[in-house]
Parts: C-alpha cells; sequence; structure tokens
C-alpha cells in the first residue's frame, strides 16, 4: 500500500475523547473511519477527569522554583506528586527532562502554543456536540483557583506573569467574593482568581458518548479489539496487528492510546518521553449543590466539581507506570482534603478511581505525522488538558490526514522536537 494523496479510509486507535473526537471529524471530512479500542468510548483517563474545559489554561506543569520542592514531594506518599520507589529508576529519565522544561525559556514556548491551541475549546465542544448535547452537558462558569497563603510561591508569581503577558481572561477575588461566588465554602482562603472563559462538562463520560454517537450516525464503524502492535510493510506504510493475530489497514491510521501509544509505537522509531501521571479522583454520588464552578485548590493540586452524578475531586499525580496497582489512599487523602474544604459536606459512599494521564514534560501533546511510517499521525500526550484540547486536536488531525493548509501551526507539538 503506498501513501493516498486522496484517503478514503481511517482507522483510529484509542476511543477516549482525543480518539473518539478525531473519528468524528475524519467521519465528517468523508472518511470511511474506524474507531478501535479495548474498552467502550470514554473510558480510561477521560473518565474519570474533573471535567474542566480550561480554555486559557496556558501555564504548563514545569515552572520555575519547583526543583526545590521536588525532594519534598518524593517523601510525602500522600503528596501532590509522588514517584513510587521501585519505578523511580524507570522515570528518572523523564523526571530529569521534567526538571529542564521548568526553565523560563521552555515555559515561556510552551505557554505561547497553549494559547493558540486553547483558546477556543469551549466554542468547540459546542460546535462539535451540536445545540442539544452541548446545552446538556457544557457549562460556561468559569474556573475559580483558590490559596489558603496570602503570600505567592515563585512558580505561582511565573505562572501569574504568563496569564497577565498573555491577556488571560481573570479577576483576582477577595476571601468576601470567594464566599460570595461559594458559599458552601469554608471561609478560610486568602486568596482566589477566577479565570472567566473557562468552562466544564457536568459528565465526561456522556460528553465522549455523545461524539461516538454523532461517529457513528455518519457511518463510522466502532469496534471492540486489543492492537498488539504496529507493523510496517516495505514501503514503510503501517497496518494494525491486533492480539488473536488479524491485521487492519487504512489509508490513514491515528494512534491516540493515551499513556499505552508508546508501547504501540515501539517499532515505528518514535523517541518521545511519554510518562504516565496517574491520577485519582473521589465522587460523592448524589451529593449536590456544593459549588457553581470548577474550583482548584492549589494548596493540594486538586479540583473540585459539581458533576451530574455527585461531588467529584480529582488531582495529584503520582510517578509509577501503567502496570501497577493503584494506590487508594491517595484517593482517600482526596476526600480528606475535600471534608476541610466544605464543612457542611452530606454525607455519601465515595467511589475511587485512579487513572493514567500520558504526559510530555514541556505539557504539550505530540500531534504529528510518522516519517517512519508516512500513514501514520499521532496524538498522544495531552497531560493534564486531555478533555480540553480534545476538539483542536481532532482539527489538526484531520488536516494531517487530508493533507490540508492548517490554520493551526503544530511545529510545537512535532514529534521531532525531542
Amino acid at each position: 500500500m503506498t501513501l493516498s494523496d486522496t484517503p478514503r479510509t481511517a482507522l483510529v486507535i484509542g476511543a477516549g475523547v482525543i480518539g473518539t473526537a478525531s473519528a468524528l471529524r475524519l467521519a465528517q471530512a468523508g472518511l470511511q473511519t474506524t474507531l478501535i479500542d479495548w474498552q467502550e468510548p470514554g473510558q480510561g483517563a477521560s473518565a474519570g477527569n474533573a471535567g474542566s474545559i480550561s480554555s486559557e489554561s496556558i501555564v504548563p506543569i514545569a515552572l520555575p522554583g519547583m526543583l526545590s520542592q521536588v525532594p519534598k514531594w518524593l517523601f510525602d506518599p500522600q503528596g501532590p506528586l509522588h514517584v513510587r520507589w521501585r519505578y523511580l529508576p524507570r522515570a528518572a529519565p523523564w523526571l530529569i527532562r521534567w526538571v529542564r522544561a521548568s526553565r523560563q525559556e521552555t515555559v515561556d514556548r510552551s505557554a505561547i502554543a497553549l494559547r493558540g491551541f486553547l483558546h477556543s475549546a469551549v466554542d468547540d465542544y459546542c460546535d462539535l456536540l451540536g445545540p442539544e448535547d452541548s446545552a446538556r452537558l457544557i457549562r460556561r462558569r468559569g474556573q475559580l483557583i483558590v490559596w489558603r497563603s496570602p503570600r505567592q510561591s515563585r512558580s505561582e508569581r511565573v505562572g501569574h506573569a504568563l496569564r497577565e503577558k498573555h491577556s488571560v481572561a481573570m479577576r483576582w477575588v477577595t476571601p468576601a467574593e470567594i464566599t460570595e461566588l461559594e458559599p458552601a465554602m469554608a471561609p478560610n482562603y486568602a486568596r482566589g482568581l477566577l479565570l472567566e472563559r473557562h468552562g466544564h462538562m457536568i459528565d465526561p463520560v456522556a460528553t465522549v458518548q455523545a461524539l461516538a454517537a454523532k461517529f457513528e450516525a455518519l457511518g463510522g464503524v466502532i469496534r471492540k479489539g486489543r492492537v498488539a502492535e504496529l507493523t510496517r510493510n516495505v514501503s514503510g506504510d503501517a497496518s494494525v496487528l491486533l492480539e488473536g493475530g488479524e491485521i487492519l489497514r487504512a489509508d490513514r491510521i491515528v494512534l491516540s492510546a493515551g499513556g499505552w501509544s508508546m508501547r504501540l509505537a515501539a517499532r515505528l522509531g518514535l523517541n518521545v518521553p511519554l510518562e504516565t501521571e496517574r491520577g485519582y479522583h473521589v465522587t460523592l454520588p448524589g451529593v449536590e449543590n456544593m459549588c457553581s464552578r470548577p474550583i482548584m485548590n492549589a494548596d493540594q493540586a486538586f479540583i473540585v466539581t459539581q458533576m451530574a452524578m455527585g461531588l467529584r475531586a480529582a488531582g495529584t499525580v503520582e510517578i509509577a507506570g501503567l502496570d501497577a496497582a493503584p494506590n487508594y489512599a491517595r484517593a482517600e487523602t482526596l476526600l480528606k482534603h475535600l471534608k476541610t474544604m466544605f464543612p457542611d459536606l452530606p454525607d455519601a459512599t465515595p467511589e475511587y478511581w485512579m487513572g493514567c494521564r500520558p504526559s510530555v514534560p514541556d505539557s504539550l501533546p505530540v500531534i504529528d505525522r510518522i516519517a517512519s511510517a508516512p500513514n501514520v499521525i499521532v496524538a498522544f500526550g495531552h497531560g493534564h488538558l486531555g478533555m480540553t484540547s480534545a476538539p483542536a486536536t481532532a482539527r489538526i488531525v484531520r488536516d494531517l490526514a487530508l493533507g490540508v493548509r492548517m490554520n493551526d501551526d503544530i511545529t510545537p507539538f512535532r514529534a521531532t522536537r525531542f
């Protein structure tokens, strides 16, 4: 098979929000598209996130000043970032790159790229979902960040300077205004920042399922199956080998398998530092009316969101790889923080969850065509911004697949930047 300049078929690996949104855009462009995953659409990392559509989240995770905090985090198993000691030798190269990515020049480049990449995320979701589903699932109420300490750390100052430099729509709020905005919160936060253009979805799984339904309505095929590997023929084009031996071919293959992407891409010659930032959540089913927008507790690094199924607190980072068993003590710690944050929290039986964020040190995803396999497009590594960046990623994937001139500058997302 040689690379077609006029593709007719596409195969998307991974039915999380990135893969499902990409499959929908490809089907809308007229390609006969198959979406394949071993789970139903919207599972994996897409299922358990906080639902925030952070259209102006331009501040990378690695920032100047963080290096001094790493030793404390390493020794605190319930802290916002924890590395399991047995996994540390494997994680060390990625962690070193992550520390290097905290240099100001790298942070500045990432912020510029994120600004252009995310700015229309809420509107783009409404376009993807259509008016009925967007009215059902999307809210536009901003996002509130709160701190107990009146003093800013060095990393905070860098983040705030980036927001000001890039004209992020935000305003500082006083303790009294925090209480006015979110009266159920404990009145012990010294300062807050309201990011006014952010939105959120009240049910991430239902959102991905709505995208999948639109994909199927266009003739798209959703197939359950486990992909064993990508293989290449003598001309370099790739095919998909399923567990069991079946081979699938398409004019375009999109690899959007999240944290598992590099395992599948092992034979394509990629060199991408992808690591798994394992995140946890606790959901309290049936708990309602505790907050009106996502609230980032910056002291403990988690987000609280009022969702359709109840109240959810999601966050923290654990570096332990894809295969280690969950440590739900981290989710139990989130519940303790939640009870401190909302003193009148109703009783409910907590539900705990763990998922694997696919992350790259500079907080930018990898979205690119692969030179060693010309019919393959990669779209993974979205880290903490997977839900937010799905519409923009899907647009770029479609344009790469069709070979059309793009409005997006994908230079910052190239796989070759490493």
